[in-house]
């Protein structure tokens, strides 16, 4: 789950402070959804018959939170109770996006100890209601309320303080700035999920490859390692092998065991070309295929004669995203022409068509291949970070 959860005070646009507090938070809001970022705000998710205390629950539990702290924010029990959900939740500090307006005086003692009070008063006032109705039972909604109101009261200041000592950039002030630190950490924490990512390569399957297909093939598997995705090939000679083959010695240098990170996948009484990884065994037939895309998030493809086709056939069938390397040649060139023809039903996320033309380029020797590779794996990142963290 990668949403973006926003945490405010709302039901107040009467104010003037009311009225600044929802137009920024309608331009942040703006903003992340036009970048197609999961986005979940209380206002819009509650719906008639939806659980405001499942949600209190719930905003616990998401990736990121902005939190726009205010006056108001500080002194109402749902706000509070959202934040002590929060702070139970792992490595919160890092998941916190403070924006702290201006009539929320925490950043000095008085401040922070009128807060503190303010949740002292409310705990010792739901106590005196609750000791002197003897009749209520532990289950009632009076006592659902008493606890929570002495949770936020034990935990106030350790949230006040938080935030006070944690960077904030003012978005009314420096909105730009403040996008781009928020967008920088979820593009920042994608990065890290690669490693549980994986990428399957397919393409030409003879000893004897073409000069662009052997050097954009040996670059390709340097690359996939780089990034610390894994792989997953067929166990061909040829782009098979020469992919698995430079993705193990770039591990290698990085003292990472290989069967870790390379799954080849054969037919029943075969052995893979290159020896290493971890082997599985198929039938003949469309398992062949399957097997291999089932366990895929991305396809490349490099030249091929038929079989590297076929593969591209069953990905659209299984909805996974394929980048064909054109500038390889025979079934790479076709899947390239057909994704152009068809470009509005593509599953390529936020790509350009311009971005992915720009990959019919010319190689000859290393430094092109290179720069053809790093293209493409540009595209298969912006792909996996759309699939992983954006609608």
């Amino acid at each position: 789950m990668n949403e973006i959860y926003i945490s405010y005070a709302w039901k107040d646009d009467r104010s003037e402070s009311g009225k600044r507090r929802e137009e920024l938070v309608d331009r942040i809001c703006e903003t992340l959804l036009a970048q197609n970022y999961k986005l979940i705000r209380d206002r819009n998710y509650l719906s008639l018959g939806k659980s405001i205390q499942n949600f209190m629950l719930e905003i616990g539990s998401g990736n990121y939170v902005i939190v726009v702290i205010s006056d108001k924010y500080l002194k109402s029990e749902y706000c509070m109770f959202e934040a002590v959900e929060i702070m139970k939740s792992k490595n919160y500090e890092q998941k916190i996006f403070p924006v702290v307006l201006e009539d929320a005086n925490i950043y000095s003692k008085d401040g922070q100890f009128k807060y503190i009070n303010y949740w002292k008063q409310q705990k010792h006032k739901i106590d005196e209601i609750i000791n002197a109705d003897l009749q209520l039972n532990a289950d009632s909604a009076m006592n659902s309320v008493a606890d929570k109101i002495r949770e936020i009261s034990q935990k106030i200041d350790d949230f006040i303080l938080f935030i006070a000592d944690k960077l904030s950039i003012d978005p009314s002030k420096n909105f730009d700035v403040f996008i781009e630190q928020l967008t920088s950490a979820i593009k920042n924490d994608a990065a890290k999920m690669r490693n549980k990512k994986s990428i399957l390569v397919a393409g030409t399957g003879n000893y004897q490859l073409p000069v662009e297909v052997y050097l954009t093939a040996k670059k390709l598997g340097e690359k996939i390692a780089e990034y610390d995705y894994n792989l997953i090939t067929g166990g061909w000679q040829g782009v098979d092998y020469l992919v698995s083959e430079s993705f193990a010695n770039k591990l290698a240098s990085k003292n990472i065991p290989l069967s870790h990170k390379l799954t080849q996948i054969v037919l029943h009484g075969t052995q893979p070309m290159f020896r290493g990884g971890t082997v599985q065994y198929t039938e003949s037939g469309i398992n062949e295929w399957l097997k291999s895309l089932q366990q895929s998030d991305l396809v490349i493809l490099l030249g091929g004669l038929g079989g590297t086709y076929e593969t591209y056939l069953y990905a659209k069938q299984e909805k996974i995203p394929v980048i064909p390397i054109v500038c390889t040649s025979g079934d790479a060139k076709k899947v390239f022409d057909e994704m152009l023809q068809d470009w509005d039903n593509q599953l390529i996320g936020n790509i350009s068509i311009e971005k992915f033309k720009s990959l019919n380029q010319y190689i000859n020797d290393e430094s092109t291949a290179e720069d053809v590779v790093n293209d493409v794996m540009d595209i298969a990142n912006e792909i996996i970070f759309a699939k992983t963290m954006l609608k």
